[in-house]
This record gives C-alpha cells, structure tokens and sequence, in this order.
C-alpha cells in the first residue's frame, strides 16, 4: 500500500517542473523531479512515489514508453500516473489512456485543477 505523499514529476521544461513543484509544496505534497526517464527511473528505484506527473515529449525514453514501462513493471504498475503534456490530439489522449494512466492534462495547466486532481487520487 502506498503510504507516502511524495510525487515525482518528470518534465524536460525545467520552468515548468519547478512551478509545478512549488505548487504542490506549497500544499504540502514533498516533491522529486527528473528531466527525462532515466533520471525518473533512478529516483522510483530510490524511493516509489505515490504518484507520477509525466510529460509525453522528452529526449530519448518518451512519456509513454516510460509508462508503459512502469505499467509492466510488479513494483511499479500500481503507482498512479498523470500525464501533462502539450500534446493535445485526442489520438495521444487515448493512446496515454491505453498505456493506463490515471488522467491526462494538456498545458497550459490549470494548476489548481491538477493539484484537485492530485489530492483525489493521493489524498
């Protein structure tokens, strides 16, 4: 069972990741934050979030590589994910949806939206 309340966020926009971080630290949500799937990779190893924000364009693993990855993986696949991308075409809504996220947001977030969204799920 997932105890924690700790988020990784995973987002080349390094802008982006740290207003989004705030954001959620703000609400008292302890936050971890990768630039690519690698790095991601490395810290669910360290320590399993209770939930992951990804984003879908990224150099090298993509977001829904990284998912579907995380999806197979026993350890990993109940962790909850949320995509937030720009990619807005409904083909790569549903294409995050088969790969088993949770929800897709399209940015420019609604942060407070999102933050609803990530206390629904986590608590």
């Amino acid at each position: 069972m997932l105890k924690s309340k700790k988020i990784l966020i995973v987002d080349d926009e390094e802008e982006f990741l740290a207003l989004l971080k705030q954001a959620l630290e703000e609400r008292g949500f302890e936050v971890v934050t990768a630039t690519n799937a690698v790095d991601a990779g490395i810290e669910i190893v360290s320590s399993l979030p209770a939930l992951i924000l990804l984003d879908i364009k990224m150099p090298g693993i993509d977001g829904l590589e990284a998912c579907e990855v995380l999806k197979k993986n026993p350890n990993t696949k109940d962790v909850p994910i949320i995509v937030v991308s720009a990619l807005s075409d409904e083909s790569d809504i549903s294409d995050a949806k088969k790969a088993g996220v949770a929800d897709y947001f399209v940015k420019p977030v609604d942060m407070e939206r999102l933050i609803d969204r990530v206390k629904a799920i986590i608590g």
